[in-house]
């Protein structure tokens, strides 16, 4: 007596899913590689915020002290400078997602049996890194400019730039997702990114600025991710305690991260 026939479902192979976290680790490497092999990337993210530091500092270095701060102007504009390092080459990140779906390696990837929010996290965590790679070698520049940053001072200044960056990354990310040109990505993100960096508290603290634009700061949580940069280094974030911006950091991180997680899913 002959077994009965199973149908053709049960000659279909087994399909293996793959862990959130094993992608995930391996698209981020992906960019930390592809990022290795443009090393341009370094200098178009570096070049800007250099020479704006340079121009501005020299410029209004002799006119503008702000109250408090010893070492001058140049000093002050650093942690705007690192949050402007830290939005363009999250934005320059943010683009190899167009780019792979132009090639079509993100339909691919889409149609594999890996999580979709992995793929979108994996492509954020990678852009994340090497924006931060890029932030951090303007540091040592803090040394030069105030003696009394030390090691313990880098370090929160590191690790504010790295929630920095994960969060402007992960909004990237979310952005690109439905933009279907760079031309029109990069509108949008000069239409977002920009405004918010101008109105961080890069060039002016925020108690000196007339009462709606203050407002605007106040808001802005670029504005308390930068004043968390500044408040490492130089230890005075002109009015801008750390507690709260510990907590505006952790909210517009938790925020950005939901958005890329939850747009691949549409």
């Amino acid at each position: 007596m002959t077994a009965p026939d199973a149908g053709p479902a049960s000659n279909a192979p087994p399909i293996h899913r793959t862990s959130g976290g094993t992608v995930t680790a391996l698209l981020a490497g992906r960019e930390l590689r592809r990022f290795r092999r443009q090393p341009v990337r370094i200098v178009a993210a570096l070049l800007t915020p250099i020479l704006l530091w340079t121009l501005f500092g020299a410029g209004f270095g002799a006119g503008f002290r702000p109250e408090g701060l010893s070492t001058g102007y140049a000093a002050f504009m650093l942690p705007g400078m690192l949050s402007l390092v830290a939005v363009f080459a999250s934005i320059f990140g943010s683009i190899s997602l167009i780019e792979d779906r132009t090639a079509g390696w993100l339909q691919a990837v889409l149609v594999s049996p890996a999580p979709r929010w992995s793929i979108a996290a994996g492509k954020a965590i990678g852009g994340a890194l090497t924006a931060w790679f890029q932030a951090v070698l303007l540091l040592p520049a803090a040394l030069v400019l105030d003696d009394r940053v030390g090691a313990g001072g880098l370090a929160a200044a590191a690790a504010a730039l790295l929630l920095l960056c994960t969060a402007i990354s992960a909004l990237g990310i979310a952005f690109a997702w439905r933009c279907d040109t760079s031309a029109s990505f990069h509108a949008v993100m000069n239409l977002v990114l920009m405004p918010m960096w101008l109105l961080s508290g890069a060039f002016f603290p925020v108690e000196s600025s007339a009462g709606w634009l203050a407002l605007l700061m106040q808001v802005n949580p670029l504005t308390w991710m930068t004043a968390l940069v500044r408040n490492a280094l130089v230890g005075d974030a002109y009015g801008l305690p750390l507690s709260i911006s510990l907590a505006w950091t952790a909210i517009f991180l938790a925020v950005a991260t939901a958005m890329v997680v939850r747009r691949p899913r549409r």
